[in-house]
């Protein structure tokens, strides 16, 4: 019985060690809920800049306006710069992505270790309960042999 207590005891030390764990994980998910959210709005800000110069682009395209070859090659690299910029973007949105992806994986694997350890307390807890009405049994059978009664009464 004792060791079923030590068992209980340990296990209630491991509930609130997957508690912390549990909530530094919603800690880390949800500044990475933020990151993601505030990647994806800059990248929508950068997509509509990107939208904007090659809108201008191509209206100077279809207009027929002939460029002086400085202001082409002005225009282009404008163009090459917010492509650039656009593409940083969606590499800084996809690692905000990822590190959403791993921080749900890791709170949900603490969920479910939180979640084991409980289970194995209860069981514990159960099996402890268990053993203590079974000592009360003999209990009560040894003062009942002691005062004298048969077995089997």
């Amino acid at each position: 019985m004792q060791d079923e207590q030590r068992k209980l005891r340990q296990l209630e030390a491991a509930i609130r060690l997957r508690a912390m764990q549990r909530e530094k994980a919603e800690l880390e998910h949800n500044r990475s809920r933020r990151a993601m959210v505030q990647a994806e709005h800059l990248l929508s800000e950068e997509q509509a800049r990107y939208s904007r110069v090659q809108a201008c682009f191509e209206a100077l395209g279809r207009s027929g306006a002939v460029l002086d070859p400085a202001l082409h090659e002005q225009r282009l690299l404008a163009q090459t710069g917010a492509f650039l910029r656009l593409e940083s973007q969606y590499r800084a949105h996809d690692e905000a992505q990822q590190l959403s992806q791993t921080a749900m994986a890791q709170l949900l694997h603490c969920k479910v270790n939180e979640d084991l350890v409980g289970k194995a307390r209860a069981r514990v807890h159960a099996l402890l309960g268990h053993a203590l009405r079974e000592q009360e049994t003999i209990d009560i059978f040894d003062a009942q042999q002691a005062q004298g009664a048969r077995y089997g009464r």
